[in-house]
């Protein structure tokens, strides 16, 4: 009796899915690195660049009691985010349908990993949360 198995899913689904966890992780890490920032860091800095802060009042307050959750959630989304972007780096020879033929997926993930690394860089620089 034969057993049918299916075949290995194609380059571009696998592609893509790599894509979309790069971008969810990216995007996760910026969200609660944004969290951690926004009740104590990111106040003091755009006050110093003459911006008013008023609106994070709200984001700063309930982002305050969960300031270490959300720190250890952004460094493991970030470095998870990062992991993908290295092996896919790696992995890719920019055939049709991938994130090089595509690089604003690309750019937009590479852009929100740096903006989180900064937010949690200012962080520390301003006042560490742990």
């Amino acid at each position: 009796m034969k057993s049918k198995t299916s075949p290995p899913p194609p380059e571009s689904t696998l592609e893509s899915t790599h894509d979309a966890a790069k971008t969810v992780l990216a995007a996760g890490g910026l969200l609660a690195a944004f969290g951690v920032a926004s009740c104590c860091a990111l106040p003091v800095a755009l006050s110093l660049l003459g911006i008013s802060a008023a609106s994070l009042v709200g984001i700063g307050y309930l982002a305050a009691q969960y300031q270490r959750e959300l720190f250890i959630g952004a460094v493991i989304c970030l470095a998870a985010a990062a992991y993908v972007m290295w092996r896919q780096r790696r992995a890719r020879l920019c055939s049709p349908g991938t994130a090089c033929a595509r690089p604003t997926v690309d750019w937009g993930s590479k852009i929100a990993l740096l903006l989180a690394v900064a937010l949690l860089g200012l962080t520390f620089w301003i006042e560490p949360p742990i």
